[in-house]
């Protein structure tokens, strides 16, 4: 049972994250922006980040499971990817600042990157469970560039 409570803490923190994040939407900005012809749809998009804010929390979960108190930096830089990731909502969505959406992705990846490594020494698996949450990244880093450039990049944007 009490395995099964501390699986419900970690998916609780990844459903808060991604509520706090799902507040900020596109709207009127967003559809005016110009778009690569590879914009994921937000039909593809919900469904591809539930499933990644479910393995981030099993992966999470495994490591507390596994070694709890020698985990505390693991996790702490588990939390500090998930606040990125709200931290990219707002920036790209809500302040509607493509040049620190990008930033703000690339330092998340890097978080991220450092998640995997931290948690291959505690638990393979659970890094291998990040794994698609950074591809994912590359690819979200990918879009942000290309919204960035076509909507004029620059210094400007990032200013």
């Amino acid at each position: 049972m009490h395995r099964l409570v501390s699986l419900a803490v970690f998916l609780s923190l990844v459903m808060f994250a991604a509520a706090v994040a799902g507040q900020f939407v596109g709207g009127d900005w967003y559809h005016g922006l110009s778009k690569p012809s590879w914009t994921p749809s937000a039909m593809v998009m919900a469904p591809v980040w539930a499933v990644l804010y479910v393995l981030m929390a099993v992966a999470a979960w495994l490591v507390w499971e596994t070694i709890r108190e020698a985990a505390s930096l693991a996790l702490a830089c588990w939390g500090l990817q998930l606040l990125h990731g709200i931290a990219w909502s707002w920036v790209f969505f809500g302040v509607h600042r493509l040049g620190w959406a990008l930033a703000v992705v690339s330092l998340w990846i890097i978080v991220v990157l450092i998640v995997i490594r931290l948690f291959r020494s505690i638990r393979s698996e659970a890094a291998s469970l990040m794994i698609p949450l950074v591809a994912w990244l590359g690819f979200l880093w990918l879009w942000c560039f290309s919204l960035w450039y076509l909507n004029g990049g620059g210094l400007g944007s990032v200013l």
